[in-house]
């Protein structure tokens, strides 16, 4: 019985992969009208009652298995806000469909590489697949150094493109993007950067000495609000940032697991490893200390991201948070690459 039934199954697999290869010109003409047809997600820009939120990066310097560093795409009016580009950003927005020829402007906190690694491909692939107009890039003064230095470094890419294919060459300008630096008076910390439509987006200044400025910024819309922090230690300075918003998108450091490691890598002879570690403690948002901010700013949801060590397991998602909620009674969320929430 079992052989006969073997041989049956035996003799439909061999139907099948003989039908499969008589049929294969149709087969393949479905796969490639499917894969044409895959539809980008509008929910983005259709959506005008929500703040929409999509966490497109999480990563930071540390190699991990974060999808992207730092990225978060915010959308509000039917209109789309992308928060640094790190790298993996641009594959990380297609993998969640979202149209990036589309984005209103970019914002970008600082210069650090882990924040702006994706930006010349970003405009690159906008030029190259249709955006109608440069992508506006909006951030600290040094902004039209970093664009000036791109646009170097793909002059040759934008020739031999144009040279190819001529509606490109007719749409030049949009190959490089357009610097919009942001600057602050004697004394003023946050400035008015976006008005339209209901939306509105202030930079403000955050600690993250040596790095000056460093920026965060702060959206509104229909009685909403969104703080990105860029990457900041907890201060006094990025209260009225924080205060009383409905989403704090926030770097994450867990010091207390980092302390931890810090002697078992010396044992280890990290020596190298270990003083890095010992030098980026003070200039990122220890989670117990963030709690407590978070808290006394009346914050409603802290999402965590820019996460180090990446919590890339069970165990390690579960000792990231570990006494947080002692000094912070809302709700707390560890971000995912791929993440979307709605406000």
């Amino acid at each position: 019985m079992l052989r006969k039934l073997a041989y049956a199954t035996i003799a439909l697999l061999a139907a099948a992969t003989v039908l499969a290869w008589v049929n294969r010109d149709v087969l393949v003409d479905r796969a490639i009208q499917a894969r044409l047809q895959q539809q980008p997600d509008r929910s983005f820009l259709t959506d005008k009652e929500h703040v929409r939120v999509l966490i497109c990066g999480t990563g930071s310097p540390e190699i991990s298995s974060a999808k992207a560093q730092a990225c978060t795409l915010v959308s509000a009016g039917g209109k789309m806000f992308l928060f640094d580009v790190g790298d993996g950003a641009v594959r990380s927005l297609a993998h969640s469909k979202i149209p990036v020829n589309q984005l209103e402007r970019v914002y970008i906190t600082h210069f650090h590489s882990d924040h702006f690694n994706d930006l010349a491909t970003l405009i690159n692939a906008g030029w190259i697949w249709g955006r109608k107009s440069p992508l506006e890039v909006q951030g600290p003064v040094g902004t039209k150094q970093v664009l000036d230095g791109f646009a170097q470094a793909y002059a040759l890419d934008e020739g031999y493109r144009s040279t190819n294919m001529p509606h490109l060459a007719k749409n030049r300008a949009v190959a490089f993007g357009v610097p919009l630096e942001i600057t602050f008076a004697e004394g003023q910390h946050a400035v008015r950067v976006y008005d339209k439509d209901g939306v509105t987006i202030d930079a403000t200044l955050v600690a993250h000495d040596p790095v000056k400025p460093a920026l965060g910024y702060v959206l509104k819309y229909k009685g909403k609000k969104v703080f990105i922090s860029g990457d900041t230690e907890v201060s006094p300075v990025n209260m009225d940032a924080m205060r009383d918003a409905n989403l704090a998108i926030h770097e994450s450091y867990a010091a207390h697991m980092v302390r931890r490691a810090i002697p078992q890598m010396k044992k280890l002879g990290m020596d190298f490893e270990a003083t890095v570690a010992e030098r980026t403690i003070p200039y990122h948002a220890d989670n117990m200390a963030l709690a407590k901010q978070a808290q006394e700013a009346g914050v409603k949801h802290l999402l965590l991201t820019h996460l180090i060590p990446y919590p890339d397991s069970f165990v390690v998602r579960q000792m990231y948070t570990e006494n947080m909620a002692e000094h912070y009674k809302g709700k707390i969320t560890v971000a995912q690459d791929g993440m979307t929430l709605v406000l």
